[in-house]
């Protein structure tokens, strides 16, 4: 894999995939291994750009989802993943999850601050909400970082030259993604997650519930729930304490 175009072929075959590094004990592939060179910063180099220019074309999706880790998904999934969380697309979606704890006060100021004035940079917007202490800057990113997890925010395209200036643009991702959301309708979540999970065991080939419930931040009830429906339709079998495709298995 040489350019951008290689990238995404790659990323619509796989339909999910690390960005850069496989996490441990999460048998996904990653896309810098697969660069055609063995030079570090040419890989670097080539896929800090295309992260960025791939995603802002919409030709990928680039986001924390995968175990928490920086993700592609091709654009033909990312309803699937949307549809997971149940949600309706709604502006207001987000106080469920602000009542259940699973989103701190400066994420529900960060996703009511992109309501109201649009896609915004992250210094930008970080002065808005006055936020300037070193303190105050760790809790903004982990709200960030939650948010895209959940989907509820995502990134735009990337602004400034070098290690100073550079950061990105956020928006919410219903307003980016309309197309996904409305696509993300034609399915329950109970749907998507099967769906989810046999595309995973297709390219994993092997995994456990603990890694399930890990990579896609399900939680061992849901992730339980997810292979109890695709054990009933005969998508996996168990195997030495795996679940696999059946014709692994």
């Amino acid at each position: 894999m040489r350019n951008a175009d290689q990238l995404v072929a790659m990323v619509d075959e796989l339909g999910f995939c690390f960005a850069f590094t496989e996490s441990g004990d999460v048998p996904v592939p990653a896309c810098f291994d697969h660069l055609s060179t063995n030079d570090q910063d040419r890989k670097w180099g080539w896929m800090w750009g295309w992260k960025d220019e791939l995603a802002a074309a919409k030709r990928l999706y680039y986001g924390r989802l995968l175990a928490k880790k920086p993700t592609f998904v091709a654009m033909r999934m990312l309803p699937v993943f949307y549809a997971t969380f149940g949600r309706a697309g709604e502006p207001d979606d987000h106080l469920d999850d602000i009542r259940a704890g699973r989103l701190s006060d400066v994420a529900r100021r960060v996703v009511e601050f992109l309501a109201q004035r649009g896609e915004t940079q992250t210094k930008r917007m970080r002065a808005e909400l006055g936020i300037s202490s070193q303190e105050g800057r760790l809790q903004y990113a982990k709200a960030v970082e939650e948010l895209q997890r959940l989907m509820y925010v995502a990134r735009v395209r990337a602004v400034g030259e070098g290690r100073e200036d550079y950061n990105y643009t956020y928006d919410l991702f219903v307003r980016r993604y309309p197309e996904t959301v409305r696509a993300a309708e034609r399915l329950t979540s109970a749907e998507a997650m099967v769906a989810i999970l046999e595309r995973l065991l297709e390219l994993a080939g092997g995994v456990t519930e603990k890694q399930v419930a890990r990579i896609f931040d399900w939680g061992d009830e849901r992730a339980r729930s997810a292979i109890a429906r695709l054990e009933a339709k005969r998508g996996v079998v168990r195997d030495d304490g795996l679940l696999v495709l059946p014709r692994l298995g």
